[in-house]
């Protein structure tokens, strides 16, 4: 089972859009492909689905919305262009409302063009832009990449995540500890053996309830979409650098 790492750091490359969908008079067909596209996060705040609905299925709840680079209202035409269409969580798409994309010579940046890695850090729980980057301010300011509720949703999972991890490693270890006890008590003390088995089966229900935790972060939500509007089979994947920062939870030992 692959979770989301305590913190999602910006990537170091420009979101790639790895799916052609056939052309819609909707932009929320879309929603498939673009949950792919964009690994099931916010490209702006980087807050996952799961922060967004405590690891429920992401579909239907209001988390996330299709946000347009270039508004409705600036260009009609392409309300409907996927390569417009941005996964946003609704607390970014709300923000940005009506920031043009210009404002006083700076831009707002897109995550398919610019990579974010470039132009923020992750830091204490916040995604800060660059001092002397006029555009990543422009960008943090009209989006609210900070607003509290983010920060919030950011150090729930950042402390949940680290906190289980560390307790299924101690676990893990302890468990080692306990079976080779029962291997030898087998042989020599029978009621020390039962106590031993007895001490593990505690450990294991520890360790199946952090585990249960950490289903929570899935990197990829239980009702990812297996179908969508690409007319050629795509590849349902995660973007290469969230892949990279996805943690592997070995489960064999429970």
């Amino acid at each position: 089972m692959k979770i989301l790492p305590p913190r999602t750091l910006p990537s170091r490359t420009p979101i790639s859009r790895r799916h052609r969908p056939r052309p819609s008079g909707r932009w929320t067909d879309y929603r498939p492909c673009l949950r792919w596209d964009f690994g099931f996060t916010c490209a702006f705040c980087l807050l996952h689905e799961a922060d967004l609905y405590g690891g429920q299925p992401g579909e239907g709840l209001g988390g996330t919305t299709v946000e347009h680079a270039i508004p409705r209202t600036t260009d009609p035409s392409r309300k409907n262009d996927y390569t417009n269409c941005l996964y946003a969580c609704r607390f970014c798409n709300r923000s940005r409302s009506a920031h043009p994309v210009w404002s006083d010579g700076a831009r707002l940046l897109d995550p398919t063009l610019h990579a974010w890695g470039e132009h923020f850090i992750a830091a204490d729980d916040r995604l800060r832009p660059f001092d002397d980057d006029a555009d990543a301010r422009y960008t943090h300011q009209a989006y609210q990449i900070d607003d509290p509720r983010k920060v919030e949703r950011r150090q729930t999972r950042r402390e949940l995540v680290s906190d289980r991890l560390r307790l299924l490693a101690r676990l893990e270890i302890e468990i080692a500890e306990l079976l080779r006890l029962a291997d030898v008590a087998r042989q020599r003390d029978v009621q020390r053996f039962g106590e031993v088995l007895e001490e593990i089966r505690s450990l294991r229900i520890d360790a199946r309830r952090a585990l249960e935790d950490l289903q929570r972060y899935a990197a990829v939500p239980r009702d990812a979409p297996k179908t969508c509007r690409c007319s050629a089979p795509r590849d349902n994947s995660l973007p290469d650098d969230l892949e990279r920062q996805a943690i592997e939870v070995p489960d064999a030992y429970l």
